[in-house]
């Protein structure tokens, strides 16, 4: 086989596995060490931790904040705080091997309560607008206060031979499990697109719909695939009470929200739903328009880029691609399920991860991306964010982008950010290596990137998308 037979072979190869991770809807790889053939073709991404640790010292945390659709009444979070409290009253401070043998178990009971008290203890310290975030990070505080009590609840019966007691645990968490799964669902299918019909009403409503579809959603999904078995430990059978309680809060979190966003309204608002169905049907036609080409092993010819013989821009390219189609796959299956918000979510999403992908495709092909230098890196990181400053103080179509406002820009704007954040993040742990260890950053160089290229396009996709919902 010659040296070009070779390298054929190995673009083939690099190609179908590519391939076979679109079809497992992108599965994550811990760098490019994680590929599965020879990196003789990859461009280097490899630096010494040393050198990694001593250029963090220029590197300042990611500021950003969520967008706040309704602020909740300070009851509310008092009442799931007191909930956190109730259950945990039963679950002793400390456990011994006495209470309970198995350590294991006991190890599990104590991580669980500890972790109700963090969330219990930080969610008590918001004010004003962060008293919506705390509202709905209570809803895993409950979940792991219950979680501690249901298993030590468990443990006890097995210490005193109650299997009666544990078989009406089992019936009365199965019961359980189907009066919520109703009541999420109900909930989720109910809801009326209604707001204020302005420019900020609609942005607001849009992302307040989307909000209230995820959270009610998943809630049902998650119980739709719910069980407890005899054979169940008692940390097992914890971990079940905690996803139903994680569900019950779910519920209770979004009824105190309906009545608050309602209150908002005058004479209950106006009827959005056909102003959204519009936009999603325009939103649909720009995406399909866009003929983005499907992920399989010819993707990179269609996109333009067939010659390309580099095993880590290749992943950098496809990965630049999956979210643009994942939003497109999933904004026609939210149109489908009648979820406009949702689906007005995935709308724009499309838009951001499309110029994004552009970007990243046209910076590759133009022979700027490979074999950097950490310099190189952290400048990715340092236009990323001057793009996201620029953002800040942004309008588009009369209203303001900033999260300040509520808007699916605000919230995509602080999606955006928080994946440079975690991308720092794996900055960090790169430098806690010994100093004289290469480590890779191809995964941050490529993440910074795309990152780069939705901030660089934002105004752009957002007033694109704002000209359909605004109209």
């Amino acid at each position: 086989m010659t040296a070009n037979d070779r390298g054929a072979a190995g673009r083939s190869s690099r190609r179908r596995f590519l391939a076979g991770l679109a079809g497992v809807g992108g599965v994550a790889l811990a760098g490019c060490s994680a590929l599965p053939w020879n990196d003789e073709t990859s461009s280097s991404v490899r630096f010494s931790a040393g050198d990694v640790e001593a250029a963090l010292e220029d590197v300042d945390p990611v500021e950003f904040s969520w967008p706040v659709p309704v602020r909740p009444d300070s009851t509310a979070l008092e009442a799931a705080l007191e909930r956190v409290d109730t259950l945990l009253a039963e679950v002793p401070d400390g456990l011994d091997p006495e209470d309970v043998p198995n350590g294991v178990v006991r190890n599990g009971i104590v991580e669980q309560r500890d972790e109700a008290v963090a969330g219990r203890d930080d969610a008590a310290d918001a004010t004003g607008d962060a008293q919506y975030r705390a509202l709905r990070e209570s809803r895993s505080a409950r979940q792991a206060a219950r979680h501690a009590l249901t298993s030590w609840l468990a443990v006890r019966f097995e210490d005193e031979d109650d299997t009666d007691r544990r078989t009406r645990l089992l019936e009365e968490l199965r019961d359980e499990r189907g009066s919520v799964r109703s009541v999420a669902r109900d909930r989720h299918d109910g809801i009326e697109y209604r707001g204020t019909d302005t420019g900020d009403g609609r942005l607001r409503a849009s992302l307040y719909a989307y909000r209230r579809e995820s959270d009610l959603g998943r809630a049902a999904a998650t119980l739709d695939r719910w069980s407890v078995a005899a054979s169940d430990d008692p940390l097992e059978l914890g971990e079940g009470a905690g996803t139903l309680e994680h569900a019950t809060a779910t519920v209770d979190v979004w009824e105190h929200l309906d009545e608050r966003y309602r209150a908002d309204l005058q004479d209950d608002g106006a009827d959005l739903e056909p102003a959204f169905e519009d936009a999603l049907e325009r939103s649909i036609e720009a995406a399909d328009a866009a003929d983005f080409p499907e992920q399989d092993e010819e993707w990179l010819e269609g996109v333009g880029l067939g010659d390309l013989d580099d095993s880590y821009l290749e992943l950098t390219v496809w990965r630049a691609g999956q979210p643009v189609d994942s939003a497109r796959k999933r904004l026609k299956t939210a149109a489908d399920d009648g979820e406009l918000g949702t689906a007005l979510y995935r709308g724009l999403e499309f838009e951001v991860a499309h110029r994004a992908f552009e970007s990243v495709r046209d910076r590759i092909a133009g022979g700027e991306f490979g074999d950097p230098s950490l310099e190189d890196v952290l400048a990715e990181r340092t236009a990323a964010l001057a793009a996201a400053e620029e953002i800040r103080d942004l309008e588009v179509a009369g209203e303001p982008v900033s999260p300040s406002s509520p808007s699916l820009a605000a919230y995509v704007l602080a999606e955006t950010l928080r994946g440079i954040e975690w991308a720092d993040d794996g900055l960090r742990r790169a430098a806690e290596r010994d100093p004289e260890t290469n480590v890779s950053l191809g995964d941050q160089y490529r993440d910074y990137a795309i990152a780069r290229g939705r901030l660089e396009g934002f105004g752009e996709a957002v007033e694109t998308f704002r000209g359909r919902v605004l109209e």
